[in-house]
């Protein structure tokens, strides 16, 4: 076990080695719940995130997940999140060390906008599934084809009068699964698909064998735009410069930030 951002996640369970290559030949299951969850609801939700994020929220559909950047005045990146938008509700998935800036970003534009604000992420957990064979171990087990459902597509319900959001999202540059379950659910479902799944169970995976395939895919982390702007950073592909953001200013300053270095 390893501390990141207040958190004890584990590094590895057996060889890190071994578990990248079962993640990237096979499948395997991760513990996500470091990763912030901030709902975001009300009348002003859109147009909070409209200023918040460098993405064009407003152009997005129901039960999706999109990737943006949220920046300060300056244009700096705060972090790099998905914007999950459901029918009553938004909620903003985090990096686990940059979720107490962002929670204190959008509280502050909620207050003048009259959007309600509120962080989820110690009542719930997010489990994580992925590689090329997951789909395989997934179907047979849940109450819908996880294999119908495209990148950035959200599928949302009740399981046992527990709310689920399950998001094909990732940073593993393979097939993977996110889903959100309220903590009563996470000690279950976790030995379910690790022990109880009978041929379907997937070994878990720690974090330095994700770091691992995140760094081939070529995926960026938190250290890899840690105070620069979207555009610097080389994020420049998450900036919408058609509506008002705060830090869209500042990246507009000099045009050539805004076509790229």
């Amino acid at each position: 076990m390893v501390e990141l951002a207040g958190w004890l996640v584990a590094a590895h369970y057996r060889d890190a080695e071994a578990e990248a290559a079962v993640l990237g030949e096979r499948a395997g299951v991760f513990d996500s719940s470091d990763l912030g969850r901030i709902r975001v609801r009300g009348d002003g939700a859109l147009e909070l995130l409209e200023r918040a994020c460098t993405a064009d929220v407003s152009g997005q559909e129901d039960d999706t997940a999109l990737l943006t950047a949220i920046c300060g005045e300056s244009g700096v990146i705060i972090d790099v999140c998905f914007v999950v938008r459901l029918e009553s509700f938004w909620v903003v998935t985090t990096n686990a060390g940059a979720r107490p800036a962002v929670l204190e970003h959008l509280q502050n534009i909620a207050d003048d906008v009259g959007a309600k604000v509120d962080d989820q992420t110690f009542k719930t957990s997010m489990i994580t599934v992925a590689g090329p064979a997951a789909m395989e171990s997934l179907d047979p087990v849940l109450p819908y084809k996880a294999s119908q459902l495209g990148r950035g597509q959200v599928k949302s319900g009740s399981m046992l009068v527990a709310r689920y959001i399950a998001m094909r999202t990732g940073s593993t540059g393979l097939w993977s699964m996110q889903v959100m379950v309220p903590n009563m659910l996470t000690g279950r479902a976790w030995q379910f698909i690790t022990e109880k799944a009978g041929d379907r169970c997937l070994p878990p995976v720690g974090r330095d064998a994700q770091e691992a395939l995140r760094r081939w895919a070529g995926v960026p982390g938190p250290d890899d735009f840690a105070g620069k702007d979207p555009i610097t950073a080389g994020m420049g592909r998450l900036v919408d410069f058609n509506h008002d953001f705060l830090g869209r200013d500042a990246l507009i300053v000099d045009r050539s930030k805004a076509e790229g270095p």
